[in-house]
């Protein structure tokens, strides 16, 4: 039987779009249309190209909604 640890630094989509103060439409949007990376679901606050992951192994928030 194998045992899964959680991500200590993860955080839920939610919570991150609590601390930016930020909906989810405008941060989409200024990464599809703008210059901005995409954050990571991390408490860290990495930011990430929109397909990636941060060094900590968090996604960024647009994969973790699967829009990539």
């Amino acid at each position: 039987m194998s045992s899964t640890t959680a991500n200590p630094y993860r955080i839920s989509l939610t919570e991150m779009l609590k601390q930016e103060g930020r909906t989810f439409e405008a941060m989409a949007e200024e990464v599809m249309f703008g210059d901005a990376n995409a954050l990571a679901l991390c408490t860290e606050h990495c930011e990430v190209e929109p397909d990636g992951t941060c060094p900590h192994g968090c996604p960024s928030f647009m994969r973790a909604a699967g829009l990539i």
